[in-house]
């Protein structure tokens, strides 16, 4: 039976790190929602004017000042075929084929600002999904929120798709992925980037906010999502 020594097993440690370029570590990411910028895309352009009538957006800054590093943990999806049967084509085989591509939901937490502007933007964003009506009136925003909607009578009517599903992005980088150098006529050195691009995605479930006067931790909001796909890029930029 073979035997390392220490001394032995650090130098095969090294060598794998210096092979594949060392090991990613999972706090090093930055989720954007892509929301609240007026050159964002076209169809979405009533969902961003919405949130900004909801106080959530001063002037027209975009997620990358506000909430893009309030995300404190992200899930990268996996994905899968859903498989159908063939048998007696050839005999004594069953065979097996992909018939379509199964993608799974996907879920960002939040941290919770004084403010609690992260709470407010994703229920503003389910209630622009499915927004409350009266009898002569739609509930269009607000920065109070939906005061004066308590009425029994009212009731919901969905939108179209089209206005409430955006492109959602996480970057997966290290630590330190921009060095500058000492020369100043030399270029940034940068590590690659791995973008996930989740295609027409939309908050469906937002998870219980749990309170207690017991083990006081920052506030967390949950929300899971559902999307048409997703595309993965590197990006290697020097």
């Amino acid at each position: 039976m073979a035997t390392y020594s220490p001394e032995s097993l650090y130098r095969k440690i090294n060598d794998v790190q210096e092979i594949f370029g060392g090991l990613s570590q999972t706090s090093q990411f930055m989720v954007s929602l892509n929301l609240g910028s007026s050159t964002s895309f076209a169809p979405r352009t009533r969902l961003n004017d919405y949130l900004r009538n909801c106080g959530l957006f001063e002037n027209t800054r975009s997620t990358a000042e506000t909430y893009d590093f309030l995300c404190s943990e992200a899930t990268l999806p996996g994905s899968s075929f859903d498989m159908t049967e063939e048998q007696g084509t050839r005999q004594g085989i069953i065979e097996r084929f992909p018939i379509r591509r199964l993608y799974a939901d996907f879920d960002l937490t939040f941290y919770v600002d004084r403010e609690y502007n992260t709470i407010r933007l994703f229920e503003e964003w389910m209630n622009w999904i499915d927004p409350l009506h009266t009898g002569t009136s739609v509930y269009e925003g607000d920065e109070d929120g939906q005061v004066g909607y308590e009425d029994g009578s009212n009731f919901y009517r969905f939108r179209y798709p089209n206005d409430y599903k955006t492109k959602v992005t996480i970057l997966k980088f290290e630590r330190g992925f921009i060095e500058k150098p000492n020369d100043v006529n030399s270029k940034l050195l940068r590590q690659p980037l791995l973008k996930y691009d989740f295609i027409d995605a939309f908050p469906m479930n937002i998870t219980a906010l749990p309170l207690s006067y017991d083990n006081t931790d920052i506030t967390r909001i949950s929300i899971n999502f559902s999307y048409s796909r997703y595309t993965v890029s590197k990006q290697n930029v020097y």
